[in-house]
């Protein structure tokens, strides 16, 4: 296993990495799980052994989710079986590859509550405590391995928003458990790479490495859809392949409408002005106002009487 394991974040100018705790470091995080089964296990935290029965009492897993379950499982398997036979067309086995991995997304979203349920368990929270602890005091800059927390856990609990520490939290999971990541060791992601559909990051790419969808229609990093010329210039494009702008927009040349006898329409008289949503409100409190204001009761002509500050008692001011 290496000593250290050198990352990026997107937008920053510095590197970090993430390096193996010393023995020490270990030691406490041990204790500090410890600590936190017990306290769990105290305030009466579920067991793991006891989760499928309370899973199963919160009505949120149940014979018939437990069949789907093993269904997927089963077609996946059966889906790896066919990859590594061989012998079908390529176009096939590809799908066959993206099958599987929709399997797979099916399988995550139906134990998704069975995992949110463990993560509060008394094993689950004791795991996360020591992984926390070893994180934050592990996560480094590289260049000069000076700690990112310098006061460990306490700033991680602070922070852990932060990007380097949501990326680093994933690096530091593969660097102590010695497996690179799981979308690597995947039968179907295997199988994707070998043959160029998909890149480095996992997305499906076309014989080009341009990125694409499912069904080939190319896309830009951010989803939308877009049509590539021969000069290796794209223009967005609605799922019809009509060009749009940045703003969503149609982008064509308007020409005018026609009337009955094809003439074309002066559309300039019927040019409509559109006020803005917040002059509309605006206009909406000024026109509130001048009702409230004409609803008040007008006051009465004569003296004014004043109100005793010690009672309800109106008195006469003086003349």
């Amino acid at each position: 296993m290496a000593d250290k394991r050198p990352f990026e974040v997107e937008g920053h100018a510095k590197k970090y990495a993430v390096r193996v705790p010393t023995v020490d470091e270990i030691r406490k995080a041990n204790e500090i799980r410890a600590k936190t089964f017990n306290e769990a296990l105290s305030r009466g935290d579920l067991l793991r052994d006891q989760l499928e029965g309370e899973l199963r009492k919160r009505k949120l897993w149940n014979d018939n989710r437990e069949m789907e379950y093993q269904t997927l499982r089963q077609e996946v398997l059966d889906g790896e079986f066919r990859l590594q036979k061989g012998g079908i067309k390529l176009t096939q086995a590809r799908q066959i590859a993206l099958d599987m991995s929709q399997k797979r997304d099916d399988m995550v979203n139906l134990l998704s509550s069975r995992t949110d349920l463990d993560s509060n368990t008394c094993e689950g929270r004791a795991d996360a405590a020591r992984f926390n602890y070893l994180f934050a005091c592990c996560l480094v800059y590289d260049e000069t391995d000076k700690p990112y927390f310098p006061n460990n856990i306490d700033d991680y609990l602070l922070k852990q928003d932060d990007p380097v520490a949501i990326t680093g939290a994933t690096e530091f999971y593969y660097l102590i458990s010695g497996n690179e990541s799981v979308d690597k060791t995947l039968p179907e992601n295997k199988f994707l790479s070998k043959f160029k559909f998909i890149d480095t990051k996992f997305r499906l790419i076309d014989k080009d490495g341009r990125l694409v969808t499912e069904d080939g229609k190319h896309i830009d990093d951010n989803g939308n859809l877009i049509e590539w010329d021969d000069d290796g210039n794209y223009t967005k494009v609605d799922p019809s392949g009509r060009a749009v702008n940045a703003k969503g927009d149609f982008d064509v040349e308007h020409s005018p409408f026609l009337d009955d006898e094809d003439v074309e329409i002066d559309e300039s008289v019927y040019n409509v002005v559109v006020e803005d949503a917040n002059d509309d409100a605006e206009n909406a409190e000024v026109e509130e106002e001048q009702f409230s204001e004409a609803s008040k009761p007008k006051a009465k002509r004569g003296r004014k009487k004043a109100v005793s500050a010690k009672s309800d008692e109106v008195v006469e001011p003086d003349k």
